[in-house]
């Protein structure tokens, strides 16, 4: 295959089908990265020229003939022979629409054979199967019937039950009244429920907010566990156990079970200590399981299924996504608009606690948003995803939200974005992630203020060195870079005696201003037990 194919991409549609937000996806993932003014699509037909493409379009939901063509067009243009679009879905209507050639192929569920085959490794690994444990057999046969030949139930039954080789375990679970509440065939949504019975009860809440992502969403560990400590989900007995760590394992033990998966993404930058962070996706299912779990308190709403939404009085959490088939024209952009206006009047804001916003067009509406978010004044966490508006401008009350806890922007162009000075106020918040914002940012010089906060995550570390008093921030987890000065109160080495929970790396400049070993011995550098460099 790699020696077929000089470029080779992978994109998720799933609900939402443009020609436009696609095409940006596929010249993400050229590598290199073609460069160039105009369209994308024009973008990726002088991409095509040089070479071959195998272009994967997984799980599509609907597919607008126009849109389809229109994403076709480079590639029927190019002189090169040999391209390649390969298309998946989970509905025949959407098949026949899109082959142009007699070369769809059914996949079929799995085989009882090949089910057991896959169970077996599932449960017992690189072991030999049913060696010493042969009385579970009869159990495992009548549970793997009830699996239906699902690839993913098979993975998340089977690692529930490697978890407890008895036979009492395993009867638990094939006695299970789950199993009653199976629809037809097709659902295997008791098998994945069941499985998320058996998690610990932390765990189920960690991942039932998994659920305000949008479908195929990329996530990695920090931005999972980030989110987790704004909630407050990260509680332990243990005063010496960290949050992060924590968070950690409950991520370990969902990809242990089965509900994440471990993606390689093309999008990453390599951390302080030069590994790749990880990063995670759930199946379409799983991500539907944690909506259902959820629906209480969460809610998540996008574009595609605006008009369908009804918003229950007891939403806490909300997530919207807002993707390019709402502006695609004038009419519909204001379609949009008026839908999202009537659904924000019966939307209770100052119960709200967490606001999540994502799509690369959510700001063509931020007026409409700001008067959904009135009156949200409860709010421990916001996430922003390529905001490109003053923070002000979604929520004129900011500087009253003093229960925040969580506040993210990425992927923001900081020419048009700034945060209120009135963020130092903000006595609760513990994360505060920029990390990924453009053009530098600036803060106010009473940063110290935020005693709380754990997590300050900045693309240029000399944001670090601009904080005065920073030892009042004892619960800071990252400072890369502190500069001494001598004439300048809160830059004293001392300042650093006070932060026992550093860890990655920290950077200490000037020290030639350092004039005694008794400046030096106040840093109690030997007591920082996380640092790593």
């Amino acid at each position: 295959m790699k020696t077929l194919f000089h470029v080779r991409i992978w994109v998720c549609v799933s609900h939402n089908f443009s020609a436009t937000g696609l095409a940006k996806e596929i010249i993400e993932q050229i590598p290199g990265g073609p460069h160039g003014k105009g369209p994308a699509i024009e973008i990726i037909e002088k991409a095509v020229q040089f070479g071959k493409f195998l272009l994967v379009l997984d799980d599509i939901w609907r597919c607008p003939e126009d849109e389809w063509k229109n994403l076709l067009s480079p590639f029927k243009k190019t002189g090169t022979k040999g391209n390649m679009v390969i298309v998946t879905t989970r509905f025949p209507g959407v098949a026949k629409a899109l082959e142009s050639t007699d070369c769809s192929i059914k996949l079929d569920r799995l085989e009882p054979k090949e089910c057991m085959a896959l169970f077996e490794a599932c449960v017992f690994g690189e072991q030999q199967p049913w060696k010493d444990h042969d009385g579970l057999r009869t159990t495992g046969e009548e549970i793997v019937k009830m699996l239906k030949g699902s690839p993913l139930a098979v993975k998340t039954v089977g690692r529930l039950l490697r978890t407890q080789l008895n036979i009492d375990h395993w009867n638990r679970i094939l006695d299970s009244k789950e199993w009653e509440i199976q629809t037809s065939d097709e659902d295997i949504m008791p098998a994945l429920n069941l499985s998320y019975n058996y998690l610990p009860f932390p765990v189920q809440q960690c991942f039932s907010y998994c659920g305000l992502f949008p479908e195929d969403y990329e996530f990695g560990s920090e931005q999972l566990i980030h989110l987790w400590i704004g909630l407050g989900l990260l509680c332990s007995s243990d005063q010496n156990k960290k949050m992060e760590y924590i968070g950690q394992s409950y991520i370990d033990i969902l990809v242990d079970h089965g509900f994440f998966e471990k993606v390689d993404s093309v999008n990453y930058t390599y951390s302080e200590r030069g590994t790749v962070p990880l990063r995670y996706v759930m199946h379409d299912l799983l991500h539907e399981l944690a909506i259902k779990v959820s629906s209480y308190e969460c809610l998540s709403i996008c574009s595609s299924n605006l008009r369908a939404i009804k918003i229950p009085a007891s939403v806490r959490h909300l997530s919207i996504s807002v993707d390019s088939t709402v502006i695609t024209d004038n009419t519909t952009f204001k379609n949009f608009r008026s839908e999202l206006a009537t659904l924000g009047k019966t939307l209770k804001a100052e119960n709200l606690h967490t606001l999540m916003l994502f799509g690369r067009y959510h700001g063509s509406f931020v007026n409409t948003l700001c008067d959904m978010f009135k009156g949200a004044k409860s709010l421990r966490v916001i996430s922003l995803f390529e905001a490109s508006y003053n923070v002000e401008d979604l929520l004129q009350n900011f500087s009253n939200l003093v229960h925040l806890r969580y506040l993210r922007f990425r992927d923001v162009h900081l020419s048009r974005t700034s945060i209120p000075k009135s963020i130092s106020r903000l006595y609760h918040l513990m994360v505060l992630d920029v990390k990924t914002c453009w053009n530098g940012f600036s803060f106010p010089a009473d940063m110290s203020n935020l005693v709380k906060l754990h997590h300050y995550l900045v693309e240029d570390e000399k944001c670090h060195a601009r904080i005065s008093m920073v030892g009042k921030i004892k619960a800071l987890q990252e400072l890369r870079r502190f500069e001494i000065r001598r004439r300048t109160n809160g830059f004293e080495l001392e300042q650093l005696g006070q932060l026992q929970e550093l860890s990655g790396s920290l950077g200490i400049y000037n020290l030639e201003k350092v004039q005694s070993i008794e400046e030096v011995d106040e840093a109690k550098l030997a007591q920082k037990r996380h640092l790593h460099r």
